[in-house]
């Protein structure tokens, strides 16, 4: 079979399309050999989980480690436009024949036993990681933690970006409950690097259950922004580091400080020439990633958040954006979004920021109608300018000829999914 055959095969082999628990998963994965637990010929392992920001700390800590002349396999989801995205190889997508192999791997171990496309994909992953002569393997959570396929590994070094509400049906209905599920990533022993100043009780707690050392943001390390460059502060494995005059990175600061102290508390030599590149090369499409209309030129500022806590991450990429005169002054929003998404705290997070929106619906089960999406706008945006259209596409179209400095797209995955080709590089 092609690629897009074995997609719409594991696409229907579970009859849901999410289901936690690592039980199905760990037998498949014992059929097919593949190492569980960190040893002495398995590489240094990273698993990555949180709220926001896992896939810009797995690629910012992929590019340290490829710029330090490292090795480094990286497992992501979800993609933006091709499945290939998932599954790197020293910076590379892997081609189709070489997952298509690894799935039918999979497919040849299970037996008849049902797995979820996420469960398949990361079987895959795995098995394509696996195959030899990497230094280290990158691996982002897919939902939660404790139940995550990606849990089927025991890592080296945890980093849990940040906690907030999410995926509340499947995680919990507060911070701490949620936080206990991403905490299931721990390990004994094994130090947490937290992407933030406050881990919930829940984080903590877990971390001293198992005695493994917590590295927070602003106590064991940080970033400080200048004008022009930024200094990391952190610790290595022989005590304190810094890091003068780095050039701001093309991903957030918050994940490349993060995985800067990640990537120090590993046995593996990270160089100083390799730290310097990595602000440049680490890039992640669709998250805070500035591009342009490729027809007219227009500013497109294309992002994948989907609650209130990036929502509020993304107003102030947009102000900072509006300030350095990227943006002349209030972009227009294309918006479409999933139902059990909090979209009056993501939209009154931008509200101070935009004030034209272009609703438009996405072609998904998951979908929250645009008649739905338009009613809370208006409910929670008072005066705002809110249009809809039948498609993304017609919406992208629409905003691009409102009359706007430029475009945010944003919302979910498939959204910025379905304008990104028309789109090409901007550089800042």
């Amino acid at each position: 079979m092609n690629l897009a055959s074995w997609l719409s095969h594991i696409a229907a082999v579970h009859p849901r399309e999410i289901e936690l628990g690592l039980d199905r998963i760990r037998l498949v994965a014992q059929r097919m050999g593949l190492r569980l637990t960190p040893g002495q010929r398995l590489p240094v392992v990273f698993t990555i989980a949180g709220t926001n920001g896992k896939g810009s700390a797995a690629t910012a800590l992929e590019a340290i480690l490829l710029a330090s002349g490292l090795r480094a396999g990286c497992y992501l989801s979800p993609h933006i436009e091709r499945f290939n995205e998932r599954f790197r190889i020293d910076g590379a997508d892997c081609d189709d024949a070489r997952i298509c192999a690894a799935l039918a791997a999979v497919e040849q171990a299970r037996r008849g036993i049902s797995l979820s496309y996420f469960e398949f994909a990361t079987l895959a992953a795995l098995q394509i990681l696996a195959s030899g002569g990497l230094d280290a393997l990158i691996l982002e959570v897919g939902l939660g933690g404790r139940l995550d396929a990606v849990n089927l590994i025991d890592a080296d070094i945890m980093l849990i970006t940040n906690i907030d509400l999410d995926h509340q049906h499947w995680l919990g209905d507060n911070r701490e409950a949620i936080g206990a599920e991403k905490a299931g990533i721990l390990r004994p022993g094994k130090p947490l690097v937290y992407g933030g100043t406050q881990p919930t009780a829940s984080i903590i707690e877990r971390a001293a259950e198992l005695r493994a050392p917590v590295y927070r943001y602003g106590r064991d390390y940080g970033a400080d922004a200048g004008a022009d460059d930024w200094r990391w502060w952190g610790r290595g494995t022989r005590g304190p580091l810094r890091l003068d005059g780095l050039k701001p990175p093309r991903i957030s600061l918050a994940a490349m400080a993060a995985a800067l102290q990640a990537a120090h508390l590993s046995p593996l030599a990270i160089t100083r020439e390799g730290i310097r590149a990595a602000q440049e090369q680490a890039a992640l499409p669709g998250r805070l990633e500035l591009r342009r209309c490729a027809e007219s030129g227009m500013p497109a500022l294309l992002d994948v958040a989907h609650n209130p806590a990036a929502g509020r991450m993304l107003a102030g990429e947009i102000s900072r954006l509006r300030r350095e005169s990227v943006f002349s002054g209030k972009p227009a929003v294309v918006l479409a979004m999933l139902a059990d998404k909090d979209i009056e705290g993501f939209a009154t997070a931008l509200g101070g920021q935009v004030d034209v929106w272009y609703i438009a619906g996405i072609d998904d089960s998951r979908a929250m109608p645009v008649a739905e999406q338009r009613r809370r706008l208006e409910a929670c945006l008072p005066g705002a300018a809110i249009f809809t259209a039948d498609s993304v596409p017609g919406a992208w179209r629409a905003a691009r000829e409102c009359g706007a400095p430029g475009v945010v797209v944003t919302g979910s995955f498939r959204t910025v999914a379905a304008v990104r080709p028309g789109t090409e590089a901007l550089s800042r």
